[in-house]
């Protein structure tokens, strides 16, 4: 059922977010970068987003984590979750739903933390976009089970929910981010995942309308482009030719002369007009 081959967008998207706590944590451990210099600039702080226009935020905040047990566990749930639905979705289609996730969840829960006044508080790490990605694998795989809280095998089709609701609850709870988890963007990242899906088979029908509908405008004017060089070849060119073959290349005017360069490079019936060979017969 699951894929025997690892993804590549899967492993890249890994790839990038080790690769960003591994030189976040290596620089300031030397001293190459202030202490959390990165979060500084690529957090998401609802009130620099919405306050300030600093939108790229609402992206850079999937690729930054807090500590190594933080990156491990989104990392393995990455790993996990997105091998099979990756395989589902195609490589394209898998980071098209893993950034609409994630830049959902930043988005739509930046603006309830502005609303209820934590603000200037930063978010960050994979969780918003990898719900999402929860998501579509309790579609794909609705009786495959997921533990909860690492015990309970709960059927994935009813864990999304479960684990839904109580980022729901814990959101909501005091209007906080509840222990320092930003659990409000574990839920809008759910609700990108399901407009994602939801919109994905619509559009791509519209898309295979779209490129059906650019194929039959070029074979149709391919079909209009042969009828007309073959109306050019009956109407104008024969008439020359059969002037040649009778009184010779020196009858022609120089209108004449014209519509054969013009022809030399055309095709009719698969021969092409040689005006080499005609002037070397009039030698």
């Amino acid at each position: 059922m699951f894929p025997s081959q690892s993804s590549k967008v899967v492993r890249n998207l890994l790839i990038l977010c080790v690769g960003v706590f591994a030189i976040q944590t290596l620089a300031e451990s030397f001293g190459l970068l202030p202490t959390g210099f990165l979060d500084y600039y690529g957090a998401l702080v609802p009130a620099k987003v919405w306050g300030h226009g600093q939108f790229w935020r609402v992206f850079t905040y999937i690729f930054l984590h807090e500590n190594f047990l933080h990156i491990f566990f989104n990392m393995w749930c990455l790993w996990v979750f997105g091998q099979p639905v990756a395989q589902r979705l195609g490589e394209g289609k898998f980071l098209s739903l893993f950034l609409v996730s994630g830049i959902t969840a930043g988005m739509f829960s930046g603006l309830f933390y502005l609303w209820g006044g934590t603000g200037f508080v930063p978010i960050i790490g994979a969780s918003g976009a990898l719900y999402g990605i929860l998501l579509a694998f309790a579609r794909f795989y609705p009786d495959v089970p997921i533990y909860l809280f690492l015990i309970v095998p709960v059927p994935a089709r009813i864990a999304v929910w479960i684990m839904g609701g109580i980022a729901l609850l814990s959101g909501m709870s005091g209007g906080s981010l509840g222990g320092g988890v930003a659990h409000l963007t574990h839920l809008f990242g759910i609700l990108g995942g399901w407009v994602f899906l939801a919109l994905d088979g619509p559009v791509s029908d519209l898309w295979a309308r779209r490129k059906n509908l650019g194929e039959e405008r070029r074979t149709r004017k391919a079909v209009e482009e042969l009828v007309s060089g073959q109306e050019f070849f009956d109407s104008r060119v024969d008439p020359i030719l059969a002037k040649i073959s009778k009184y010779g290349m020196g009858s022609l005017s120089r209108q004449e002369r014209q519509i054969l360069e013009r022809a030399s490079g055309m095709k009719k019936g698969g021969n092409t007009v040689d005006l080499r060979a005609w002037r070397r017969g009039k030698e």
